[in-house]
């Protein structure tokens, strides 16, 4: 609930803000009152509230001079709304000056408090929300940066910024820690950020969902991720079959190693993992006749290609191609383990970008069929995969359709909230990554109306609000309830109320 500071010399003002408007509609509550300016600049400075609506003609301080004053001397200063008894526009001017919400004039009117109300809980919010985004935008930065580094994208103005905002120098050394647990993310790096003290490493999650730990700019990086490692394996040990495992992996060369580096650690923590090993591995620790062998990626591509599309008929004979071996002769249990990996890690991740509950979905399959370090026969092996690929079918094509009914709402939310610019559905499916026809007919089945009926009638729904206060004038409505054009509004005004915009006035 948001706080607002009522402030006026007349006690009857006060009296009819409190009673009068809705507060708690708007996510407000009344937190103080104040019958002069000195009194209103020591609520403020004690209450903090979000909101003041002040007069501007008191005793002592003005309202003009509690503004001015809260602007200058308060990091964060409420927004302001003039309540005047005079309709002065050098008054007016000022306010605008000092950047106030919204000036109205006495007497009070319910109404148009309550639009104002509206409006400025509506910025509250978005200024909230983008503050918390900018408190998280460093950390998401660098997980995009770091990202894009893992995966192989070069160039210099991407080691710059790397070297910049990470301090990757290309004489000093980098160490990569990756950590895989059946503890979830958010909890992870919040166990990592308390282990790890002032001297956090940077923190990444791969697109596998891995969180990683990035180090460098610093002596003995990859001995302050491997001691870091150490203890969470330590602490976090897990339970078989999924033990904790921290692989480690470093070396030198700047931004453009991260890569190398990354794949390092990656092959030591799916060795570890293959061999149902918990604990924590260094690169270098490898058995050195024991190298990870690769993923097939052009089958593994194929077939999740074909659980994406839902095309059943199809999967069986993807996946005997991605479990064949790459060469004649049945494949080794350890090469279909990596490849069914993979593929539990592709559909898992298409899941995830629909908004499904991955993990669950593993669980799911995994109580059904066992784990794959619990499987060691290759018709074992071959069930495990068909039953993956076809539940996983199942699970996309329901996150599918529930990700266009989230996706639908937020369209029509889009439409109430922006209806006075231009909108069009064109523009509407390029912003929603949906196709413009098939947006039309969801539009429709979710309101009732095509999408330009429902615009229309939510822009004269507002111009009706607009006529009943009575000081814009017609152009005026028209403009400000999303017609530019004034022939055209009163057109579609006439056709969905039955009457003239200028005869609606009168009858209001």
């Amino acid at each position: 609930m948001m706080n607002v500071l009522l402030v006026d010399d007349e006690p009857w003002v006060l009296e009819g803000l409190r009673t009068i408007v809705n507060w708690d509609k708007y996510g407000f509550r009344v937190c103080g009152e104040a019958s002069n300016g000195s009194s209103a600049w020591s609520l403020i400075e004690r209450l903090q509230p979000e909101l003041v609506f002040t007069d501007i003609q008191m005793p002592s301080v003005s309202g003009l001079e509690l503004i001015d004053r809260s602007q200058h001397k308060l990091a964060k200063p409420p927004r302001f709304v003039i309540l005047s008894g005079h309709n002065n526009f050098e008054y007016a001017v000022t306010a605008l000056d000092q950047r106030v919400d919204d000036y109205l004039l006495k007497p009070i009117d319910e109404d148009e408090i309550e639009a104002v109300l509206d409006q400025i809980s509506r910025k509250i919010r978005e200024e909230t929300a983008k503050e918390e985004l900018r408190r998280r935008d460093r950390s998401l930065y660098v997980n995009c940066l770091l990202n894009r580094l893992i995966q192989g994208e070069a160039g210099t103005e991407l080691e710059n910024e790397a070297t910049a905002l990470l301090n990757i120098g290309s004489g000093e050394e980098i160490g990569c820690l990756l950590v895989e647990t059946e503890m979830n993310e958010e909890e992870l790096k919040r166990q990592i950020s308390e282990l790890a003290g002032p001297e956090r490493p940077e923190l990444f999650t791969d697109p596998e969902g891995r969180v990683g730990l990035v180090a460098s700019g610093k002596p003995h990086a990859a001995d302050r991720l491997e001691a870091l490692g150490r203890r969470l394996c330590e602490e976090w040990p897990g339970e078989a079959p999924s033990p904790a495992i921290a692989a480690l992996s470093y070396g030198t060369g700047g931004a453009s190693a991260l890569r190398p580096i990354y794949e390092k650690a990656l092959a030591a923590l799916k060795w570890k993992r293959y061999h149902n090993e918990g604990g924590i591995i260094a690169c270098n620790e490898l058995p050195r006749n024991e190298r990870m062998k690769g993923v097939n990626k052009a089958a593994l591509a194929s077939l999740i290609e074909r659980v994406s599309s839902d095309s059943p008929e199809e999967i069986e004979a993807a996946a005997d191609a991605l479990l064949a071996a790459p060469s004649l002769g049945l494949p080794d249990i350890e090469y279909v383990r990596i490849q069914l990996s993979a593929l539990e890690m592709g559909i898992s991740k298409k899941l995830k970008e629909l908004g499904g509950d991955a993990d669950a979905f593993m669980r799911g399959i995994q109580g059904e069929f066992g784990t794959l370090t619990e499987t060691t026969t290759f018709p074992a092996f071959r069930r495990y995969a068909l039953a993956l690929c076809l539940s996983g079918a199942a699970a996309l094509r329901e996150q599918r359709e529930r990700s266009e009914c989230r996706t639908i709402f937020r369209v029509v939310q889009h439409v109430d909230q922006e209806f006075r610019k231009k909108l069009q559905l064109q523009e509407l499916a390029q912003m929603f990554h949906m196709n413009p026809i098939y947006l039309g007919q969801l539009f429709k089945q979710q309101t009732g109306k095509s999408f330009r009926e429902y615009l229309n009638g939510k822009r004269v729904e507002e111009a009706k609000r607009l006529l009943r206060q009575g000081r814009l004038s017609i152009a005026e409505v028209a403009a400000n309830s999303g017609y530019p054009n004034t022939d055209y509004f009163i057109s579609q005004f006439k056709r969905i109320t039955g009457i003239a915009p200028s005869a609606f006035r009168r009858r209001e």
